[in-house]
């Protein structure tokens, strides 16, 4: 029986042995388990009055543990040590390898966890960071606070950085794990998201941690979203998700299912060669099963977005959508020309009639004829232009019995003997889509 407070350590009874064998297995049983039991209960007597004694208010909370037989027939009764109370630990080489050597640290009760291990930034030289270095939360549901401590360490532009997870004090700070080894991943520019909040619905929370890395102007902000929702400690980020230049990231619900949801407000770079830029926003949401992610586009503020907008409803097969959204490219008088802006010739120009062309291959997709054919004389008048050109080519194509695949064939060819000035026209930097000569009739 162990005795919290008491210098005697454990008490186990010694079984003694006879020379003489027993007549029977259980001879003597009940005179030997009545002997037994009245020593342990005088031994408890004595200690309770120790402890009595010991407490002025003569008041004393005694923990009985009860014993197994063990196969040599002694009691044995399992215990766990006080763990030793250590200093802050000597910063390592690589102080992202110091987890464990920080965890006995924890356990031994002179950390001062509260105030987010002053000692250890200060022993360890970590430079400071921007928002909180520390989070204690209940990751794991079991109404204990575990540690999530951030690890900084100098670089430039964006500094390595790491998190540790550690159980709670009940748990003598177990090393959970690390935001490196959930990603598999090196991580920079490492901050918390938001506060810990349920994600999934199941009453626990997720911690979800950001990790930024820039090539000059060209930027990646990649998540780790930490969760237990399996039942294990575990990154749940959807596969190759990144916010790119995220200027913000929220926590709200966004679409209103009852869920908060990951918002990544996008970021305009500075870098000219980007070309004209479209605000949007980013959601990492949950779908019942796992994480999935979308984007949602500001409305358009250039007319190439427009036409962006168009093509990707043609892509996927909306022929409706897109013939709508080529058309309105056709009469728009008011979204900016990104081209003209720059000194270059009007990127409306060629626009126009690439609009018309591929609302009439809208039209046609829907099976109408005869607007096909009206869109693309539309097209046509547009003489001055490649789009308008290759309009009218196709056209006459059609007209004299090709098929659609011949007829695009033939477009191809065309614009191919000017391929420079066709790329050239479609160059709208590196933040928008490309266009190729075989993505205009196909």
């Amino acid at each position: 029986m162990h005795v919290p407070g008491s210098d005697l350590g454990w008490y186990a009874p010694r079984r003694m042995y006879s020379k003489n064998p027993a007549p029977s297995p259980r001879a003597g049983w009940p005179k030997r388990r009545l002997a037994a039991s009245v020593a342990l209960l005088a031994l408890f007597a004595l200690f309770a009055l120790a402890a009595r004694d010991s407490n002025p208010d003569g008041i004393s909370i005694v923990a009985v543990t009860q014993t197994s037989e063990a196969g040599d027939g002694g009691s044995n009764v399992a215990s766990t040590a006080t763990p030793e109370a250590v200093d802050v630990p000597p910063r390592p080489d690589n102080p992202f390898a110091g987890g464990v050597s920080v965890r006995e640290y924890l356990a031994g009760g002179r950390a001062n966890v509260e105030e987010c291990l002053p000692e250890l930034v200060q022993a360890w030289d970590l430079p400071e960071i921007e928002g909180e270095r520390c989070i204690h939360v209940d990751i794991d549901g079991d109404d204990e606070q575990e540690l999530l401590f951030l690890v900084s360490v100098p670089g430039e532009p964006q500094p390595p950085g790491e998190v540790w997870f550690f159980d709670d004090a009940k748990s003598e700070h177990r090393f959970m794990s690390s935001a490196r080894a959930l990603a598999n991943a090196i991580l920079t520019g490492v901050s918390f998201v938001g506060d810990p909040v349920d994600l999934t619905g199941d009453g626990r929370p997720e911690m979800v941690i950001s990790s930024r890395a820039c090539e000059g102007e060209r930027c990646t902000t990649s998540l780790v979203i930490a969760s237990v929702h399996h039942g294990f400690l575990e990154d749940v980020a959807p596969e190759g998700v990144d916010v790119g230049r995220a200027e913000t990231i929220d926590i709200s619900d966004a679409d209103g299912d009852g869920l908060v949801d990951i918002v990544a407000r996008s970021e305009r770079s500075d870098d000219p060669e980007a070309g004209p830029q479209r605000g949007s926003t980013r959601l990492v949401s949950w779908n019942g099963v796992r994480f999935t992610w979308r984007d949602q586009a500001d409305p358009p503020e250039f007319l190439i977005h427009l036409v962006e907008d168009a093509d990707d409803a043609y892509r996927s097969g909306d022929y409706a959508t897109a013939r709508d959204l080529y058309q309105a490219v056709t009469s728009d008088t008011t979204l900016r020309d990104w081209k003209a802006e720059q000194g270059q010739r009007s990127g409306r120009s060629e626009l126009v009639p690439y609009a018309y062309f591929r609302a009439a291959l809208a039209a046609r997709g829907q099976g109408d004829g005869a607007t096909t054919r009206d869109l693309l004389e539309q097209a046509a008048e547009h003489d001055d232009s490649m789009h308008g050109t290759a309009a009218a080519l196709y056209l006459e194509r059609l007209v004299r019995g090709d098929d659609a695949p011949a007829a695009c064939s033939a477009v191809e060819r065309f614009i191919e003997q000017f391929r420079d000035r066709y790329l050239e026209a479609w160059d709208y930097g590196y933040a928008n889509a490309e266009h190729s000569i075989t993505t205009l009739c196909r």
